[in-house]
């Protein structure tokens, strides 16, 4: 095993004996990437040391979580899943007294809001709770304010759209619109 790839599984070791998350599993080339950026940001000479700072530092384990934490979404991200979803389960999700969904890895929660959109429009969103989490609590606090930057919105619309959306966009009172 070389060096490099040592101090990496030292560091992940840590990190999850001290938070709980576990990030042995994930891509080594994309956790390698964001390690090597902290190292950047921080002038720090070594993977150990970043290690020791985790260690440590009060506050610098949230600090390397958020950057592991990866931000992608928008509002129907995935309009065919969307679709599918309103096509095929939606139906089934009739049936049941109480619908709870979890959206693990939320980021800003458009995609949670999406959700609450989709099940709103087919008449379930009394009988829905929806989780939305997050290890990012800057992420996390943007999800919270539920403000969708105004920039996006063509996007947004077009997924909506394609995801089988049923009336205007802008007639989704799920969100605010900011410039």
């Amino acid at each position: 095993m070389k060096k490099e790839e040592l101090e990496i599984e030292l560091l992940l070791k840590s990190i999850y004996s001290l938070s709980g998350y576990d990030f042995r599993q994930y891509m080594r080339s994309s956790i390698a990437r964001r390690i090597q950026n902290r190292l950047s940001r921080d002038r720090l000479p070594s993977i150990t040391s970043l290690t020791e700072k985790v260690i440590h530092e009060e506050g610098y384990l949230q600090k390397v979580l958020s950057d592991f934490s990866i931000n992608v979404t928008e509002m129907f991200r995935d309009p065919a899943f969307f679709k599918a979803f309103r096509n095929e389960v939606i139906p089934m999700l009739r049936e049941l007294p109480e619908i709870r969904i979890w959206h693990a890895g939320c980021s800003t929660g458009e995609e949670a809001y999406s959700m609450s959109i989709l099940m709103e429009e087919e008449g379930l969103g009394e009988r829905t709770k929806i989780y939305a989490t997050d290890i990012n609590e800057k992420v996390l606090k943007k999800a919270e304010s539920g403000i969708i930057p105004l920039q996006k919105m063509q996007l947004y619309t077009k997924n909506y759209i394609m995801a089988g959306g049923k009336k205007s966009f802008f007639d989704c009172s799920v969100f605010f619109i900011k410039d």
